[in-house]
């Protein structure tokens, strides 16, 4: 159907919505995000922050489990593209029913491009996972955690990362996720 180099797209060759239900169903096809890739296409860093790139708001960088799971911690996407804005970027934060964008205080070193997207650097995305309070325990420990083993990222520089931080909401509890992984 496609060569392995496609990138993700709503509907492949303008195929309509029944089209690519049956593509999906007949194994052609898997959902990624809201969009669709051929099966020969694995997730790679690039296709994702194809998917990503799609969603992304102008000046917006990809952050906490968008950008896990662009750093390839996580196998699925969240359910809402999870985007932030540089604080002092006019535009203001929003939710939709397929994306979440807040303003955030980030220096020029905390962020990267992944396959074209820019992403929240390895160390910003883990110590933002440790703070996200509507992560559960579980879920922030399980993605913080892969992304330190992708990243090389110890749970005592994650510690020292968050330290270096200003003064933030969630700080003990970020604390206390680094105690459950054993820094």
């Amino acid at each position: 159907m496609h060569s392995s180099t496609s990138a993700p797209s709503p509907g492949p060759a303008g195929l309509s919505i029944a089209e690519l239900s049956a593509a999906r169903l007949d194994g052609e096809l898997y959902p990624l995000a809201e969009q669709y890739c051929p099966v020969d296409l694995p997730p790679f860093p690039s296709a994702r922050a194809a998917v990503l790139l799609a969603l992304r708001p102008e000046h917006a960088f990809a952050e906490r489990l968008s950008a896990a799971w662009l750093h390839g911690a996580v196998e699925d996407p969240p359910a809402l593209g999870q985007f932030a804005l540089p604080t002092g970027v006019g535009a203001r934060p929003r939710r939709s029913s397929r994306l979440a964008l807040r303003q955030v205080a980030i220096s020029p070193g905390e962020l990267q491009l992944l396959g074209g997207c820019p992403v929240t650097s390895a160390a910003r995305t883990l110590v933002d996972l440790l703070l996200d309070d509507a992560l559960g325990d579980a879920e922030a420990l399980s993605a913080a955690s892969a992304l330190g083993a992708r990243a090389g990222l110890s749970p005592a520089a994650a510690r020292s990362a968050l330290r270096r931080r200003p003064p933030l909401p969630n700080r003990a509890l970020a604390e206390r996720r680094l105690d459950l992984l054993g820094a």
